[in-house]
């Protein structure tokens, strides 16, 4: 019969085994399942069309990393849509393709849609996407939109009236170049037309067509009037027939006759020195440019040529380097002539 003492200490090892298998049970029953994370409702509006322009208003919609970001690009959809719509109206309008239809205006069109400037937009909707993400929806007022493109484009219209009007009594030259020069401005206004007449169905297209039309006529017959002179005296005929040469090469109408002409006078002087085994022929010719008696441009051009007994070399060679240089130079810089050349 085992003793007391025997009997006492079974009992505690029984009592501790089931504590231990016990606690372990205990445990493993205690520990929640984890919970899975509620995934996130995206507002409706972020994977919805976008709103349609319309009369009042222009809508854009973009997301991006963050709030600015999703402005600008946001806004620059808006243009994106706009510059599409205007393209799509000048391929399929007939009396804009038949004065101005080619693929630089096209280019040049998505060029100025692009630069257009919203500064009236409104932020409609905003959400946080995410931690790396941010989506925006802006609206803007057409009607203010419209009225700050016409009042930039009456702007240059006027500039541009202002200066043609300032013209009268001015040289060849002058009314050449600045005519020039607006004609192009004007050409660039087309697509400033194009955007607000299809913004503002209202908005008189044929008369601001008609401006661009008129300006580039008025260059035209300008162009037409300019006419080049070129006389040299007996030593300085090579030199007038380099100075032909390059005008004619570009387009300009050289004439042989002075009336009502732009003239080219040129006089050369020879001084010839050196010893008689380097002796160097120096050339000074005189370029003066003529509005009727009016002097509306010139040069003194210096022509250095090595000297070998024969001065009518020395001529034949001086003839070829400043053609060569009004060449790689252009005839402003060499001759001293205010032309517009492109």
């Amino acid at each position: 019969m085992p003793s007391k003492t025997r009997l006492i200490k079974s009992l505690l090892l029984l009592t501790s085994t089931a504590l231990i298998f016990s606690g372990c049970g205990g445990s493993s029953s205690s520990v929640a399942p984890a919970a899975k994370p509620t995934p996130k409702v995206l507002p409706a509006w972020i994977n919805a069309p976008l709103p349609s322009d319309n009369d009042k208003f222009m809508y854009g919609m973009s997301v991006e990393s963050d709030r600015e970001s999703a402005i600008k690009a946001a806004l620059s959809d808006m243009i994106a849509k706009l510059g599409t719509t205007i393209e799509s109206s000048y391929e399929s309008n007939e009396e804009v393709r038949g004065a101005f239809v080619n693929s630089n205006i096209k280019n040049q069109i998505k060029s100025d849609v692009s630069k257009i400037k919203i500064n009236n937009y409104k932020i409609i909707k905003s959400h946080k996407v995410s931690y790396r993400e941010f989506a925006v929806m802006i609206e803007t007022d057409k009607q203010k939109l419209v009225k700050g493109l016409k009042e930039n484009l009456e702007v240059k219209k006027t500039s541009i009236s202002q200066k043609y009007a300032s013209l009268k009594g001015r040289d060849s030259l002058t009314r050449y170049n600045t005519k020039k020069e607006l004609s192009e401005s004007a050409s660039e206004l087309l697509s400033e037309v194009l955007i607000i007449a299809e913004l503002d169905r209202s908005f008189n297209k044929k008369e601001n067509l008609d401006f661009i039309t008129k300006k580039q006529k008025e260059f035209l017959a300008e162009s037409k009037k300019l006419k080049f002179f070129v006389k040299g005296d007996q030593k300085s005929y090579k030199f007038a027939g380099s100075i032909k040469n390059y005008l004619a090469q570009n387009g300009y109408n050289v004439t042989n006759s002075n009336k009502n002409a732009v003239q080219i006078k040129v006089k050369t002087t020879e001084n010839i020195s050196g010893s008689n085994s380097m002796r160097i022929a120096v050339l000074t010719v005189d370029v003066s440019v003529f509005d009727k008696e009016q002097r509306i441009g010139g040069k003194s051009v210096i022509v250095k040529e090595r000297y070998n007994g024969s001065i009518a070399s020395v001529y034949k060679n001086a003839s070829i380097h400043l053609e060569q240089d009004i060449k790689s130079q252009g005839i402003n810089q060499v001759i001293g002539i205010n032309l517009n050349i492109d």
